[in-house]
């Protein structure tokens, strides 16, 4: 997976983009005066997730699939901020929840749903996510809206 910002990002959304690289061990890189097709040349058939402002903060997580296309997009807010990076970057990541939501962005991220236990999880519980480190969160985001896409659009 590839974690890239909004154009000109302001410093807490670059900080939760660098967390979120952190605790899914992947790359993140800012984006800059990149285009679209400059960023998924990048991504080198990984999932994109890109990480948009509102107001100067953190504002929505957009999915897109290997091919380029917005798949699901997440209006959210930051409850916590993030006070770490996690300490087990490349570890592998459980998916806690039932909820539509949590298999939706496992499906995203070509992550396995699992109930075992690992150093790093990300509870996802109505519109709470909690990325968890043995089980203490480092952060939470709160999920105002989503919007899931059929592959076929943009993200706006």
């Amino acid at each position: 997976m590839l974690i890239t910002s909004s154009r000109k990002p302001s410093a807490s959304t670059r900080t939760l983009c660098k967390h979120l690289a952190s605790f899914f061990g992947c790359e993140y890189f800012n984006r800059g005066k990149m285009g679209m097709g400059e960023v998924l040349n990048l991504s080198h058939g990984k999932p994109l997730l890109m990480v948009g402002e509102y107001h100067g903060n953190p504002g929505s997580i957009s999915f897109y699939d290997l091919k380029g296309y917005c798949m699901l997009s997440l209006h959210i807010s930051v409850l916590s901020a993030p006070s770490s990076y996690p300490r087990h970057s490349g570890a592998t990541v459980s998916i806690d929840g039932g909820c539509d939501l949590a298999h939706t962005i496992c499906d995203m991220l070509l992550l396995e749903k699992t109930n075992d236990v690992a150093p790093l999880s990300l509870g996802i519980v109505g519109d709470r996510m909690d990325f968890k480190e043995h089980g203490n969160i480092l952060f939470s985001l709160r999920v105002k809206s989503r919007r899931l896409y059929n592959g076929d659009s943009d993200c706006n």
